[in-house]
């Protein structure tokens, strides 16, 4: 019996779905050279000729699932903002522990390209660039409600997040093989001291 034509996109979609999964986990915490498509078709269990039907290259993958994570990010960010019962210091300390995670999967890629690569850098950075506005928002409107309740200080709701976004960037990218807890300690303590007279988190 023929597929509706309704039902082709669906099925379509559910297999591109399944490729970029298989991207998003493979690039996570790998430079880019490290991951081959070959090991990408394999993952989601496709054919490699299958995969270049959803994704013309290798690059079109890696950029795609680059914006799959971020978006993730998003999510997470997005979920702190909500449950205003919780103390805005607790919220945003999960924030700076999902921005410091998910940066340091996404950055390994960017720390390493170069050259005939500088191409595929500067496409990152603008993903990333722009993906910043939206994670800026999010710790715009739990640092206000901090704010709002007493719990902080007054600052500067335009500067504070995005020199949030750069320390992160900065540490993730100047780090070698510390540990991202580390990078997440220092920041959160950084964070709350400047903010809170909350003690300094251990």
């Amino acid at each position: 019996m023929p597929l509706d034509a309704e039902e082709i996109p669906d099925w379509r979609a559910r297999r591109r779905e399944v490729i970029l999964n298989a991207a998003v986990e493979l690039f996570a915490g790998r430079d880019y050279a490290s991951v081959q498509v070959e090991e990408v078709a394999k993952r989601a269990g496709v054919g490699k000729a299958t995969l270049y039907r959803y994704f013309p290259s290798k690059e079109e993958l890696y950029l795609e699932s680059l914006e799959r994570a971020l978006g993730g990010l998003e999510q997470k960010l997005n979920a702190e903002i909500a449950p205003q019962q919780v103390p805005a210091s607790v919220r945003l300390s999960a924030m700076v522990s999902a921005l410091v995670g998910t940066l340091s999967e996404q950055l390994q890629t960017l720390k390493r390209l170069g050259g005939e690569q500088s191409d595929l850098a500067d496409r990152t950075r603008r993903i990333i660039g722009r993906r910043s506005e939206r994670t800026a928002t999010a710790l715009q409107q739990v640092m206000a409600d901090g704010m709002a309740s007493g719990e902080f200080r007054k600052i500067d709701l335009e500067i504070v997040p995005l020199l949030v976004i750069g320390m992160v960037r900065g540490g993730i990218m100047q780090m070698d093989e510390r540990p991202r807890e580390a990078l997440e300690r220092s920041v959160i303590d950084f964070l709350m001291s400047g903010l809170t007279n909350l003690p300094p988190f251990i």
